[in-house]
């Protein structure tokens, strides 16, 4: 869970790119365990990134997200 928060982190301090990195891996995490509170992190994370939510950056956070959110 302190690994999504360490992604909203770097989303905040405006450093897309390594925020959907480090998002790679929680979400693969989150779908493997079915982690609500890491699922909850994501969605921080999610909202976060929505300055970059057009530019590809977004649009591959949209789809690393894609099986965490169609799981719940």
């Amino acid at each position: 869970m302190y690994v999504a928060r360490q992604a909203t982190a770097a989303a905040t301090a405006r450093e897309p790119d390594q925020a959907v990195e480090i998002a790679r891996t929680v979400a693969a995490i989150a779908v493997e365990t079915r982690s609500a509170p890491m699922c909850r992190e994501l969605a921080t994370l999610e909202r976060a990134m929505r300055p970059w939510h057009d530019a590809p950056v977004g649009r591959d956070l949209t789809e690393i997200l894609a099986p965490v959110t169609e799981g719940n």
